[in-house]
């Protein structure tokens, strides 16, 4: 396990999210399913795979930087954005690994990198267990989804996520403007970095009544089912993750750094890079940062194939 140095870079949030995606393309991918993506660029294949009730768009500050040196690909799951809502199984996350899968083989695309941040982590790593043919190398940002084997961690107590769920399904039932913005300030460090932008696009996808629908069926499970919990990446599984990895946490994430050190310690080849003044949304809060050190961590990947 090793360190990634920390570059200088700045904490200023831009206030639009398609000012900075003008220059990538939307799409409908069809396949096993009817999904949506943002590509943009050329060279290897780099998949960007967004938390749980977020949308390609999570990475509105991140495509357009990372594919200035790769073929990038963001991803709305199902039952999020505007991929099929239709279909929904309460175990998630096996159906989301085979969405990537499908969305891969719709594009010849036959490995790719992957960056996955909160659950997009959580299903990044299974991908990475399952399909290692297919992952060159990963990136968790604030991943979810990971145990750590009991007493590991000293002092560590995982938060209680049920707690969550009464505002969730409540953004989902009455999207309004403040309503969202209360749901997607909890993932920052600093709220007032959320720009205008950012909620409407959200309040506009929660506004889609079928999305909305699946949406609380998704989140109470996700939150405060067992049933997706089958899918939860043990240290045992972390260990069998043999692609070169990068842990990227928050300083301010509502669980700790220690978490993201010790998943990077588990997996073969680890590292860990912590952004200071950031929270759950690092590859927003830091972006500069963030671009700067996946970037180069892929980049260094790729020079050696």
């Amino acid at each position: 396990m090793s360190t990634v140095s920390e570059p200088k870079s700045g904490r200023s949030v831009p206030d639009t999210y398609w000012v900075e995606l003008l220059k990538t393309q939307v799409r409908i991918v069809e396949g096993r399913y009817r999904t949506r993506i943002i590509e943009a660029g050329s060279g290897p294949a780099l998949f960007l795979l967004h938390g749980t009730g977020g949308h390609a768009e999570n990475y509105a500050l991140n495509i357009a930087p990372l594919a200035e040196h790769f073929h990038v690909v963001a991803m709305d799951f199902l039952w999020h954005g505007r991929s099929q809502t239709e279909g929904y199984h309460p175990e998630i996350i096996p159906l989301l690994v085979d969405q990537v899968t499908d969305v891969m083989a719709q594009l010849d695309i036959e490995v790719a990198f992957v960056e996955g941040q909160s659950m997009g982590g959580w299903v990044a790593m299974q991908l990475a267990v399952q399909h290692p043919e297919k992952v060159r190398g990963l990136v968790l940002t604030t991943t979810m989804g990971y145990s750590p084997d009991e007493g590991s961690i000293p002092g560590y107590v995982e938060p209680d996520w049920a707690a969550n769920l009464p505002s969730s399904l409540e953004v989902l039932r009455d999207p309004s403007f403040d309503n969202v913005r209360t749901r997607m300030a909890r993932i920052l460090a600093r709220p007032e970095r959320l720009s205008d932008e950012a909620i409407r696009v959200r309040q506009a996808l929660y506004q889609q009544p079928a999305l909305a629908a699946v949406q609380q069926k998704f989140i109470a499970e996700y939150l405060a089912g067992d049933i997706i919990r089958r899918h939860t990446v043990t240290d045992a599984i972390a260990r069998r993750i043999a692609q070169p990895t990068l842990v990227y946490w928050g300083d301010r994430n509502r669980t700790p750094p220690a978490l993201g050190q010790r998943l990077s310690e588990q997996v073969q080849d680890g590292r860990f890079h912590c952004a200071t003044d950031t929270g759950h949304w690092a590859q927003y809060e830091s972006a500069p940062e963030h671009n700067s050190i996946v970037a180069g961590f892929f980049a260094s990947l790729a020079a050696k194939h």
